[in-house]
């Protein structure tokens, strides 16, 4: 039976998964507020829980509404409305969640812009039943699920043929290790081999998760996922974060590195970084090639990519550098240090964000010939 970890205080890795969530509706939300193709948006949370902790510090739920509250006057000022969907399957938990809710949410004062939706619902028949809104405006999914069961590949399919959606969802990665055996996960998943996942050490199941729904990802379809790997004690469990669109991308990076600045998909060291970027007693040996950080590896192949095309520009460098799972700011320090070593040339301020390189006319950035 699952644990309820709203009848303790929250541990680490679970306010690291709620301050991501957090952070990154902060980010997500005005962007829909301030832009005139917008009237509605869902922010849904279909596996709610009861609110908060057993200390009081808020859980998701309340996060939404926190964060809505701060957006209320420029909510006020247009003509645009917000429909939030909590869910919570435990007929317990829900009076809990619903006392909780209106403790802090007051929907007459909001004039019908922001309308809260308490559901006790199996989670899968609820999506389903909301999926033909779902396809009406932009949405933000958080499915913080017990274990592995829900988001199937039939749901996973659904999630990214929504458009203008965006979606977090949690698993438990030893949750999967420990049952990859049973006919019950290999029905959910089966074409994942079991021996692939109990082989595998605990921090890279997550990965393997990870390249498990890319690879259900047909052509012609822009969705992009992203990690975030969460270690709570011998436990292992993680995040998988999904967008259509290069916005959204960039968002969930920058908070991602800002969480973790060695390698912006954990909560720990996953890749060992810490270590290559300390002193060796190898380091003055002359065939000694020490070992490179997920960084280091990135500022390489960015340069390979300048060098390989000759010329390119900041939009080409802007989406290399997402699809690569890295901050804008990765890009502009290191075209900044390739043009200061005379590797690379362009003229004037370049930027790398999404308002400078798509909403903009691209600036080329051409590779110096030293040799």
């Amino acid at each position: 039976m699952a644990k309820d970890i709203n009848k303790k205080p929250y541990d680490e890795a679970t306010l690291t998964k709620l301050d991501i969530f957090e952070q990154y509706l902060l980010a997500w939300l005005p962007v829909f507020i301030q832009t005139p193709y917008a009237k509605n948006i869902k922010i849904c949370d279909y596996c709610a829980g009861s609110g908060q902790d057993s200390e009081g510090v808020v859980g998701s739920p309340l996060r939404i509404l926190q964060t809505i509250e701060k957006y209320r006057d420029s909510i006020r000022q247009k003509n645009f409305s917000i429909d939030v969907i909590f869910n919570e399957a435990k007929s317990g938990k829900l009076d809990e969640l619903q006392n909780a809710v209106n403790g802090c949410f007051n929907g007459s004062s909001w004039n019908s812009r922001v309308n809260v939706f308490c559901h006790n619902e199996d989670f899968q028949n609820l999506f389903r039943s909301h999926y033909n809104q779902l396809k009406q405006q932009p949405n933000l999914l958080f499915i913080d699920q017990y274990g592995i069961k829900e988001v199937t590949g039939e749901i996973f399919q659904m999630l990214i043929d929504l458009q203008k959606t965006d979606f977090l969802f949690f698993m438990s990665s030893s949750a999967m290790n420990r049952f990859a055996h049973i006919p019950e996960f290999q029905t959910h998943f089966p074409d994942i081999d079991p021996d692939t996942i109990s082989n595998a050490k605990y921090e890279n199941i997550h990965r393997i998760m990870l390249d498990y729904y890319k690879g259900k990802i047909p052509a012609g379809n822009e969705t992009k996922l992203y990690p975030f790997t969460l270690k709570k004690g011998a436990h292992i469990y993680g995040l998988v974060f999904g967008s259509k669109h290069s916005l959204g991308v960039e968002k969930f990076l920058d908070l991602a590195w800002d969480k973790n600045k060695i390698n912006g998909e954990a909560n720990f060291d996953i890749d060992k970084d810490l270590p290559k970027q300390e002193a060796s007693l190898f380091d003055s040996l002359p065939d000694y090639e020490k070992p490179k950080t997920k960084r280091e590896l990135f500022e390489i192949e960015l340069e390979d990519f300048i060098q390989r095309h000759g010329e390119v520009n900041n939009r080409d460098i802007y989406h290399f550098t997402l699809n690569h799972g890295h901050p804008k700011s990765h890009a502009k320090e290191c075209v900044m240090r390739l043009k200061k070593e005379s590797k690379v040339e362009y003229k004037g301020n370049i930027g790398f964000s999404y308002s400078s390189c798509v909403k903009k006319d691209p600036k080329p950035i051409k590779a110096k010939n030293n040799g």
